[in-house]
């Protein structure tokens, strides 16, 4: 079982979501982004990089997180097709949303295991509008489809922690105060992850 976290447009938090879920399920990391450097972060033999300079095609395996796009890259489809969910983060602002409903259509010719992930959520008003607004926009698409989608609120804990690639419930431990410090963003991977197994 693997999964594809992917979307056309960069800086929608697609590494960190991918470096989370990866350390997470203790799968291995692996990008087609030459402008990424979390593979180079990971532990030993748990990250890599899978450019289109060198890779004439993307080797598909279980127990990976593929981090994808912030581009077309015309050999992702085979994972896309194989992968058991894909991830599709998007960020509230409509050039987002527009990137996101663009990426949605072109994975769904493929594969219909989707989650969005609205990433870095502050107000939870203009979250639910999102979530509804998408909801719509899926049933014009695809009325047979049920994608969920789920809220990672904003926290420099998840973007913190890309500087170690490391979860971040196992980074805050048995210690209380960091547990109570990384709250949110536990539970929100915890809910993403309860997704992901489905």
């Amino acid at each position: 079982m693997s999964f594809v976290v992917y979307s056309i447009k960069g800086g929608v938090g697609k590494t960190t979501l991918s470096v989370q879920i990866s350390q997470m399920v203790d799968y291995t990391y692996v990008t087609n982004d030459s402008h990424s450097s979390a593979h180079n972060l990971m532990p030993e033999e748990k990250g890599f990089l899978v450019s289109i300079d060198e890779y004439e095609q993307i080797p598909y395996d279980d127990k990976v997180v593929y981090d994808f796009g912030g581009f077309k890259d015309n050999r992702i489809n085979e994972i896309v097709k194989q992968a058991h969910k894909i991830v599709i983060p998007t960020l509230t602002s409509i050039v987002d949303v527009q990137a996101t409903m663009a990426t949605l259509k072109d994975v769904l010719e493929i594969n219909k295991n989707i989650i969005i992930v609205v990433n870095r959520t502050k107000n939870n008003n203009k979250a639910v509008e999102l979530k509804e607004y998408l909801q719509e926009e899926i049933t014009k698409i695809d009325s047979n489809v049920n994608i969920p989608i789920i809220f990672v609120r904003e926290s420099s804990v998840l973007e913190d922690s890309l500087f170690d690639c490391e979860y971040v419930e196992t980074k805050a431990g048995n210690n209380r105060f960091k547990r109570h410090i990384y709250r949110n963003a536990i539970e929100d991977m915890i809910e993403l992850k309860k997704v992901l197994e489905k």
